[in-house]
């Protein structure tokens, strides 16, 4: 068993430690639950964690509150999460950045593997790379040449140092031996309107904030970073056909979490509430209206994927040198 499992196996049993009432999960929930959102409002986190206050408010029976509690990358919120007390009334709703961050930032006020226990992954965001209308490519795999025969010639937009759409792009250079120059800005909306107005050739973003824009024709959608096709991105293809580089994926997932140590009936019952609210039809169709595709797994499953992009992204940040002080 790996550290991190050993870790994370703790956080989901750490129900042998809590008081007898809680350990029982009895009674679980009589009261309002908060969901923080550590983005801020608008974006696909607020969108996602939004839409899981209400249905799993409605699993539950008790309303669920969502709180935005943005900043530093999302470690400020998902902190107060970390120090909440683990009774199962505080959760937060994640992307996969919260692994990325382990990474990228020199520190961090929590331990993801110590400090907070996985409920359920929910949901994928579909991101794209698009390009605007600067870029002369035809495509991505004539992008990857040109980042071959020039290093750095092409721009590509960021919504910030660290995120999980600049390491994607650091590990497309990685595996095609190009280069791109990333430029950060202060946010998707920023980089999105720097590729529509030419600022920079290529843009990476989720679905939702690109979608009117590549119907409109104002920004071409090259490939979807997933591993999978995506039935919201008809007839776009994956970044690992469109550039020619099997292996290439990055699952932009969202997940909830929960306070480690909280009791495992009460964790369970979260689960099956995140369950109900996404893995199901309504559910689907409610997320896919908001550009996001539903894909449940339980808590245990949560592990692993964690445990599998800390080894995917951890060589990947080392390389390219991405530090946040």
């Amino acid at each position: 068993m790996t550290p991190l499992s050993r870790r994370a196996a703790l956080a989901l049993g750490a129900s042998a430690l809590a008081a007898p009432a809680l350990a029982q999960g009895d009674g679980f929930p009589n009261r309002p639950l908060k969901m923080v959102i550590p983005f801020p409002p608008g974006g696909g986190s607020d969108i996602l964690g939004r839409l899981l206050a209400q249905r799993m408010g409605e699993a539950l029976g008790q309303p669920v509150v969502p709180e935005n509690r943005s900043g530093a990358g999302g470690n400020i919120g998902t902190d107060a999460v970390a120090k909440a007390p683990p009774d199962g009334y505080t959760i937060v709703t994640v992307f996969n950045t919260v692994v990325v961050n382990q990474f990228v930032y020199s520190r961090l006020p929590f331990d993801l593997r110590r400090d907070l226990a996985p409920v359920a992954k929910v949901a994928l965001a579909p991101t794209v790379i698009a390009g605007g209308p600067k870029l002369q490519a035809r495509d991505l795999r004539e992008v990857v040449e040109i980042t071959r025969r020039q290093p750095g010639l092409l721009n590509h937009g960021t919504p910030g140092l660290g995120t999980i759409t600049h390491v994607s792009a650091e590990l497309m250079d990685a595996m095609s031996g190009g280069k791109l120059t990333h430029v950060h800005y202060r946010g998707t909306g920023p980089a999105v309107t720097a590729a529509v107005s030419g600022e920079v050739e290529l843009v990476s973003a989720p679905l939702s904030a690109v979608d009117e824009l590549i119907k409109a024709g104002r920004l071409r959608a090259l490939g979807n970073l997933a591993a999978q096709a995506s039935p919201l991105l008809p007839g776009v293809p994956t970044v690992a056909e469109a550039a020619g580089l099997p292996g290439y994926a990055v699952d932009n997932w969202g997940a909830v979490l929960a306070p480690a140590g909280v009791p495992e009936p009460i964790r369970r019952r979260l689960e099956d509430a995140a369950r109900q609210a996404v893995d199901t039809p309504e559910g689907r169709a409610a997320l896919a209206a908001r550009g996001i595709e539903s894909s449940f797994a339980d808590g245990a499953s949560l592990l692993r994927v964690i445990e599998e992009d800390s080894r995917r992204w951890e060589p990947v940040i080392r390389k390219a040198d991405i530090r946040v002080e």
